[in-house]
């Protein structure tokens, strides 16, 4: 009867079933190797003898509230046609590991609802041994990730620690899985990935990012005829940061003549202007009549917001190169700044046309990789975070 649980509940066969044993908050099952049906891995025969045994003790999934523990009598065994050494492998272990092939299951499955730390504390096992199962089985689902198919990726970097350590990110739009993901934003660590979507991404169209000088000379290198589409989130948060540079150069000056008109502000100005709230709106209008600089700066970015509903890319064309002329005569710096970048980078805007592509998967995603980094308290092995990146779309 114990061996039939062992074999159906657990998985457990090619031994002998001994005794079944309470020890405080576990149950311990004896079971024993046998030499039937053992063939000599060197020479093939079926003709072996025990040559002493040892003892190992393997983790099962739990019965209710009660540990399952194994305990394994193992033979080394000796071929008599060749004299081979060796010890059985069993087909419920799993290497050197202390515990059972079910047992490994069980984790995983339990991973899909709980975080490490609660499935470690529920198997009554260290925080280690469920991620270095997690680590195994994520490497071997992810040891290859086909290319082939891919047609649209968005590229970005985000905080992994603090002291402005950043990594990259590669994303598949059709799919929203991780394709790459390397430490750094340097034009040499992306190369070796970059290198690999030249030769197996055939069917690559376009690539988002943002306007980063080492991303954008990366692909000019290794990737000169996928046309470029600076990111629209970027190019708006540029033109955030310029009115917010405006503001306080504005309010430095008021705050010298004694006046507070533009504290609190902020959140007024670089807001879009449909989304505020009537009050919020007239409150925004009063300061502006007060401003002539930030007026000026603020119609432009509302303005610039219409460049990615111009329809087709010709229209886009003549209103971006209009816009960039406004801006370059307006006499302001910050504004003029945001002008010659655009300038700079007008091929990759208008790349944005033929293929309506963003970054905004990668915000999203960027929201989830907070979220498992909050719940992990952070990653010590990088190899394992990388791992998990490669499986957040399937959370």
């Amino acid at each position: 009867m114990s061996m039939s649980i062992l074999y159906h509940a657990f998985g457990i066969k090619g031994v002998t079933y001994r005794s079944t044993y309470y020890l405080g908050n576990a149950v311990l099952f004896r079971v024993e190797t046998t030499d039937h049906h053992v063939r000599c891995p060197k020479c093939g025969k079926n003709y072996c003898i025990f040559r002493g045994p040892k003892t190992r003790w393997l983790r099962m999934p739990p019965i209710g509230r009660k540990q399952a523990i194994l305990e394994l009598i193992m033979h080394r065994l000796q071929c008599k046609n060749c004299e081979n050494l060796w010890w059985p492998r069993l087909p419920f272990m799993l290497g050197t590991a202390r515990y059972t092939r079910s047992f490994a299951l069980t984790v995983l499955d339990l991973l899909r609802s709980w975080t490490i730390s609660a499935v470690a504390k529920y198997l009554h096992v260290s925080w280690d041994v469920v991620k270095d199962i997690h680590k195994s089985r994520l490497a071997t689902k992810y040891r290859r990730i086909d290319l082939r198919k891919v047609k649209y990726i968005g590229v970005d970097e985000f905080s992994i620690r603090k002291n402005h350590d950043y990594m990259t990110i590669f994303i598949d739009f059709q799919t929203g899985r991780v394709l790459h993901a390397v430490e750094g934003t340097e034009k040499e660590v992306l190369s070796p990935f970059l290198r690999k979507l030249a030769k197996k991404a055939k069917q690559l169209k376009a690539v988002a990012m943002d306007m980063s000088a080492s991303y954008t000379a990366a692909f000019k290198k290794y990737l000169p005829n996928v046309p470029v589409v600076f990111d629209r989130f970027h190019i708006m948060a540029l033109m955030s940061r310029q009115i917010d540079s405006l503001r306080r150069e504005e309010q430095n000056v008021l705050a010298a003549e004694g006046k507070s008109t533009l504290k609190g502000s902020r959140y007024l100005l670089l807001r879009n202007y449909h989304s505020l709230t009537q009050k919020h709106q007239q409150k925004l209008d009063r300061l502006l009549e007060a401003n002539q600089p930030l007026f000026t700066m603020h119609v432009m970015k509302e303005q610039l917001r219409l460049f990615w509903e111009q329809g087709n890319k010709k229209r886009a064309d003549s209103f971006i190169k209009q816009w960039v002329f406004d801006a370059l005569v307006s006499g302001i710096k910050q504004l003029i700044s945001v002008g010659m970048t655009i300038l700079r980078r007008l091929e990759g805007l208008l790349n944005y046309y033929p293929h309506k592509i963003t970054n905004g998967p990668l915000e999203g995603l960027n929201n989830k990789i907070k979220t498992m980094k909050r719940q992990a308290y952070g990653f010590r092995d990088m190899e394992y975070f990388k791992l998990r990146l490669y499986d957040l779309h399937t959370s």
